[in-house]
């Protein structure tokens, strides 16, 4: 399938192979540099499903799926797989987030031998007692660096405030006590069950004909180095997954909180809660772009409402602000370093409340829809950014190239249908202060 986008002036090749593998192609004539990913739909979110060819639940520890992305770069010979694309050349990486576990490579030559090393990595599980244990210990500092990390610190606090069970309230790579829990029994379940191709997608982002060394049918001769590579491979057949997430609706788990930790300058996170929806195609996408140019008419760093807090001392510097939603649950998170972290966060509260009845301007809409647009198009110039986020779009039901045309069509009276998520009950607050500071006093 070929899929246009006028707009862009972008064209995609999208084949399903007969395993199941998604393998979605974006040629970009002219560039020297290439971006392979290679990813499945499982994430820290899917901690409770039904493993490949049995009948029953299983529970499995928090931060199996991170845990299982650093050891899929181990190879059956003692091989690393990153030694193996540095050998080459390109330089490789992998991430785990709430939605999805990607493998992914980037680099000016050697691409051909770089998909056929991501494929066969990806797809050669090697776990053993010995290296599970090993890589308990590396993941234990590793988290212990995250619980030292006051920025780490400030997310997860907030996330465990707004969210009563959902995931979310979890870090990714799970908590101390959890991965001591993993095995290489829980390891291969998880494998077998998420890691089947017709559970993960292939994306490569390239000039194909540089890919490839020719300029006949590259695409095509690209599609068919995949489907030989997976050819030689043998797969279990397709199966249902069956997974369990808990559902929630917008009631927060807690109103407020803080911790102390060694830090020169309070930093305060302020976020609203998105309860459970079913999401229609692209609506997550869209809901992330929508909710991006409220917040930047309600208090980004043009707004009147930005300068205040600069005059008001509310905050040292920027303030950030994130929307993420993974197609079932989702926040919204304002935070800053400010000496005034009470003040903040009544002032944030009741921005944020305003916005239950949103009385935008059609020229206040319409410079911050421009605004937005404008950093999604500078993104699209990256192809790391692009490989990235098509992928974890598409785990979304979304199609990033959908977003511009989608975008441009976006009414004032749109953004209407975001007053129901500004509520008392779905905002939260989090302060991590300087160990010496009387919280009370501030």
């Amino acid at each position: 399938m070929i899929k246009n986008y006028e707009v862009l002036n972008e064209k995609v090749y999208i084949k399903i192979l007969e395993n199941g593998l998604k393998v979605v192609v974006v040629p970009k004539p002219g560039y020297k540099k290439t971006f392979a990913i290679f990813g499945t739909k499982y994430g820290s979110l899917i901690n409770r499903f039904v493993p490949y060819g049995e009948k029953e639940y299983l529970d499995v520890p928090l931060g199996i799926s991170h845990f299982l992305e650093h050891k899929m770069f181990e190879m059956p010979d003692g091989d690393d797989a990153s030694d193996l694309f540095a050998k080459l050349g390109l330089e490789s990486n992998a991430a785990t987030n709430y939605l999805m576990t990607a493998y992914f490579f980037t680099g000016t030559s050697r691409i051909q031998e770089g998909i056929e090393l991501l494929l066969d990595f990806v797809q050669t599980p090697y776990f053993t007692e010995e290296s599970v244990l090993k890589e308990q210990g590396i993941i234990a500092q590793e988290l212990k660096m995250y619980l030292d990390d006051p920025v780490d610190a400030l997310h997860l606090g907030l996330m465990n405030n707004l969210f009563r069970a959902y995931p979310l309230r979890y870090d990714v790579g799970g908590t101390l006590e959890s991965i001591m829990k993993i095995t290489p029994d829980y390891l291969n379940k998880c494998y077998e069950t998420f890691y089947h191709p017709s559970n993960m997608t292939l994306i490569i982002i390239g000039d194909t004909d540089l890919i490839m060394g020719t300029k006949i049918d590259s695409v095509h001769s690209l599609l068919q180095l995949i489907q030989n590579n997976q050819n030689k491979k043998q797969f279990k057949k397709t199966l249902d997954l069956r997974k369990s997430i808990p559902i929630e609706d917008e009631i927060i788990n807690k109103s407020t909180g803080y911790a102390k930790m060694d830090i020169s300058m309070p930093k305060v996170a302020v976020g609203v809660k998105l309860p459970f929806e079913k999401y229609q195609k692209n609506e997550p996408m869209m809901m992330e772009l929508k909710m991006k140019i409220l917040l930047e008419a309600t208090i980004g760093p043009t707004t009147d409402a930005y300068q205040e807090m600069i005059d008001l001392e509310l905050i040292n510097g920027s303030i950030y602000y994130d929307v993420y939603t993974d197609g079932f649950c989702g926040f919204i998170k304002i935070q800053a370093n400010t000496n005034k972290p009470k003040l903040f966060i009544n002032y944030i509260r009741e921005k944020l409340l305003s916005l239950n009845k949103i009385n935008l301007e059609e020229e206040v809409f319409n410079r911050f829809k421009k605004s937005v647009l404008g950093n999604f198009l500078r993104a699209l110039n990256n192809l790391d950014f692009i490989g990235y986020s098509y992928l974890e779009y598409a785990f979304k039901e979304s199609d990033l190239f959908d977003a511009i045309e989608l975008f441009s069509k976006l009414q004032i009276n749109d953004l209407k249908q975001l007053e129901k998520y500004f509520q008392a009950d779905s905002i939260s607050d989090y302060t991590i202060l300087p160990k010496k500071t009387l919280f009370s006093k501030i």
